[in-house]
């Protein structure tokens, strides 16, 4: 894959005031879509990282939730697929989009686990290009209770009808179901070695969630923020390297974007693990 116009660029970055060339991106597959989709588009909406603020070029997604007015034909949601996929290959980033396509009426029902008409990320791309995902069978994603609250909460309307005509409410323990759920597998076995930065940050974020009663929905970047005014010291500093090798601009591929492409100590890490995991019991 060939990479536009990679460039370092510092601080947290926001839609619309993002690099020139990552809204070019969005605005180019927005436009895409709508041609693609017709008049079956209700809408797409941005959630995720560049929505709340903390949009960070090297290691950030570009996260989307498009809703359309029925179930998708399973010759049009491939079709769509595979422009979505062709046009992830002219990202600007190495962070790719993850994407996943709803009828609106899953957007306004929330049912649990919500189905989806196609999901697009680098974990499905060769996938589609190779045709090999059924788009005929009925599809569910337990992560998209996650996704939906974080666009009823934080998110913003790319194309389309507003978020409050489009979505409903998410259940809170419906939410936090699909946040314990990757929770879980981030504590299980040696997970958080694996994905060092993600893994703390997102431990952080599950911490501030079970701890305050807010029920406000939170950035990594912001967990992380958190985890060093509220959890030990011992651990702060592991705290501090994810946060800073999340927020670096030095570039990365993409098999360093797990760990940054910077050393972790091991040890510390499944300290923090076990912390986690005794944080509920």
């Amino acid at each position: 894959m060939e990479l536009k116009g990679m460039m370092a660029v510092g601080g947290p970055q926001a839609w619309p005031a993002c690099d020139e060339d990552i809204k070019r991106f969005v605005v180019e597959l927005v436009e895409l879509l709508k041609q693609e989709l017709g008049d079956r588009l209700t809408g797409i909406y941005l959630h995720g990282s560049l929505a709340m603020g903390s949009y960070y070029r090297p290691k950030s997604d570009i996260d989307l939730i498009v809703v359309v007015e029925n179930k998708l034909e399973a010759a049009l949601a491939g079709k769509v697929g595979v422009a979505i996929a062709r046009k992830s290959e002219n990202r600007p980033t190495t962070g790719n989009v993850e994407l996943s396509i709803i009828s609106a009426d899953a957007a306004k029902r929330v049912p649990i686990p919500v189905p989806f008409e196609l999901h697009y990320s680098s974990t499905w791309h060769d996938r589609i290009l190779n045709h090999e995902v059924d788009y005929s069978e009925e599809r569910t994603d337990p992560d998209l209770a996650s996704h939906l609250m974080y666009v009823w909460k934080r998110g913003i309307g790319l194309t389309g009808k507003p978020i409050p005509e489009v979505f409903g409410a998410v259940e809170w323990a419906s939410f936090m179901d699909a946040v314990m759920d990757d929770f879980s597998w981030i504590i299980e076995e040696e997970h958080i070695v694996e994905t060092p930065f993600y893994g703390v940050l997102n431990i952080c974020r599950v911490l501030q969630l079970n701890s305050e009663d807010s029920r406000m929905v939170h950035s990594k970047d912001e967990g992380g923020e958190w985890g060093l005014k509220h959890l030990p010291v011992l651990y702060h500093p592991l705290i501090r390297q994810a946060l800073d090798i999340y927020r670096s601009t030095e570039p990365v591929s993409e098999e360093q974007r797990r760990t940054g492409g910077k050393d972790w100590d091991r040890q510390m890490l499944l300290d923090f693990r076990d912390y986690a995991r005794s944080y509920f019991l």
